[in-house]
């Protein structure tokens, strides 16, 4: 049995018998930050969201309730309907000071201490995937590679220059016609010590489910809207980890998601 085997099956039985290592206690002080730092990148504000409309949120729990639209005439993202998305499923819109199991509870009261909360469930912990936009011409900022800051709602600039090309040649060949087709990719990674720390050898688990929630909620917000996300899991995942200039051992991509902007190309393969 390989190790993936073998990992999947003590996650499976841990409710029984507890991982390894069993005497593990969490260094809060030892704590990495909840994001990541760029301290000399350029910021940008993302605009305001409250003059988009309101949507039910029935076609995403209920896909087959409403009749399907035809590709190339769905509407496309636009930098506000980005901005929502992103506030609103890793956006900091709450603060919780609420009573929990955690050690850190005494804590939360303290602004330097304080625990927030996003709109997307996580696998344990606000140590959120890092979401990346490698944005085309298509796009009304100059294309480049963005890093979305939690934190301020704005993105930095980490790169500039169009590099999605390198993220298509990434996907490869065989990756959907769909994913081929876009000039704009968000990108997402793991930093593995920001949960690591907390959740020692469970923390691969976990990690791989806040992949999971953050990439469905972004299909629940996008389809009463009309758009689609559909993530990509399977690419060239060093050659994306250079692009981020992250060591794969300590920082990894895990999934790409390709976005068609409104007023873009209608397509880009022959």
């Amino acid at each position: 049995m390989g190790y993936a085997h073998e990992y999947a099956h003590a996650v499976l039985h841990r409710g029984r018998v507890p991982m390894e290592p069993t005497d593990h206690v969490v260094d809060w002080a030892d704590g990495p930050r909840k994001g990541k730092f760029y301290p000399d990148a350029p910021v940008f504000a993302l605009p305001g969201t409250e003059d988009l409309a309101d949507v039910p949120v029935a076609p995403g729990l209920l896909p087959d309730s409403v009749p399907a639209r035809d590709a190339d005439r769905a509407p496309g993202f636009t930098l506000p309907l980005l901005s929502a998305m992103l506030r609103d499923s890793y956006g900091l819109t709450g603060r919780r000071l609420g009573v929990q199991a955690n050690t850190d509870l005494a804590g939360l009261p303290f602004h330097t201490h304080a625990n927030w909360s996003r709109g997307t469930a996580g696998g344990g912990g606000l140590y959120p995937m890092g979401i990346h936009w490698a944005s085309g011409p298509s796009a009304p900022l100059t294309p480049g590679l963005h890093h979305y800051d939690v934190q301020r709602h704005a993105l930095q600039r980490l790169l500039t220059g169009d590099v999605t090309d390198r993220v298509r040649d990434a996907l490869g060949a065989d990756a959907p016609a769909d994913a081929l087709d876009a000039d704009q990719y968000l990108i997402l990674s793991v930093k593995y010590w920001q949960n690591s720390f907390k959740y020692n050898s469970f923390s691969f688990h976990v990690v791989c489910t806040d992949l999971g929630t953050l990439v469905q909620t972004w299909r629940l917000w996008a389809a009463p809207r009309g758009l689609r996300t559909a993530p990509v899991l399977w690419f060239d995942e060093p050659r994306l980890n250079g692009l981020l200039g992250v060591p794969g051992e300590q920082e990894a991509v895990f999934g790409v998601v390709p976005l068609h902007w409104a007023g873009g190309p209608p397509g880009r393969r022959p």
